[in-house]
């Protein structure tokens, strides 16, 4: 038997708690026959939670481990034609001028030539209409009256 203190936070305050140690390798009798009181309850819910573990672990798996599917994506690295305007998806700007059956050949500048893997060349986005802001109901102060001083 061991004490110990342990800290009240509440109270701000300490108690001395003693505190029975147990060794389970010398408490476990592995000749005894298995008692059919809390240790089969206690067996079941272990095999219950270990069920559910794998089952999770399973569809996730699953749901990790589909291959991914791009359609329109594609539908449009398949349609890529010569001479067509593309984006990189790390934001370079070319014009197609050759293409392979993984790679594309851009130029991004007249005479400079990057290759890059087809899997990673995008449609240029079209500009978006920008909505006008709508004026606000706040009355605007007046210049003139802020130089009072």
């Amino acid at each position: 038997m061991a004490q110990m203190l342990l800290l009240n936070p509440f109270q701000m305050s300490y108690q001395e708690v003693n505190v029975h140690t147990v060794n389970f390798v010398q408490d476990v009798n592995l000749d005894a026959p298995a008692s059919s009181g809390s240790t089969s309850a206690q067996g079941g819910a272990m095999g219950g939670n270990f069920f559910w573990i794998i089952l999770l672990l399973g569809f996730m798996m699953i749901l990790f481990m589909r291959p991914r599917q791009d359609k329109e994506g594609e539908k449009f690295r398949n349609a890529l034609q010569k001479e067509q305007d593309v984006v990189t998806s790390s934001g370079i700007f070319g014009k197609i001028k050759d293409i392979d059956e993984v790679s594309v050949t851009l130029e991004i500048a007249q005479g400079m030539k990057i290759k890059v893997d087809k899997r990673y060349v995008n449609p240029v986005p079209t500009p978006q209409p920008v909505k006008p802001e709508k004026p606000s109901r706040r009355r605007k102060k007046d210049p003139s009256k802020d130089e009072k001083a």
